[in-house]
């Protein structure tokens, strides 16, 4: 494997962090994090961080507490109200007959083929 592709895999493999430290991740995709965590002290270093930024923001998040009874009403009225003010589009099913000649259509003035 050249430099390259050791570091764009090694790229993928961070991007795959957070998801493996909420256990979010195909067995896959766990495997092949559990793999380079296992080789990469730095990786390792990573993702100690994410776990612990992870642990911390879900403490932050459950000392909030819910919200009062009074405010949930307040927002499920108000979603609910925007809803009912949002214009409802009705959608028009495409055929495949109108799909494809369009496709087709769009491929010639592309290439220069209409009259």
């Amino acid at each position: 494997m050249t430099a390259i592709n050791k570091q764009h895999a090694r790229h993928e493999i961070e991007e795959l962090l957070p998801w493996y430290a909420t256990g979010t991740l195909s067995g896959r995709e766990a495997e092949r994090v559990e793999q380079a965590l296992a080789g990469d002290h730095e990786l390792r270093t990573r993702y100690d961080l994410i776990r612990r930024e992870l642990a911390e923001t879900t403490r932050l998040n459950e000392a909030l507490g819910a919200p009062s009874a009074r405010v949930r009403e307040k927002l499920f009225a108000a979603i609910n109200a925007e809803e009912a003010r949002a214009p409802r589009r009705r959608r028009r099913p495409i055929s495949r007959t109108r799909f494809l000649g369009s496709a087709r259509d769009s491929a010639r003035e592309k290439a220069g083929l209409t009259k």
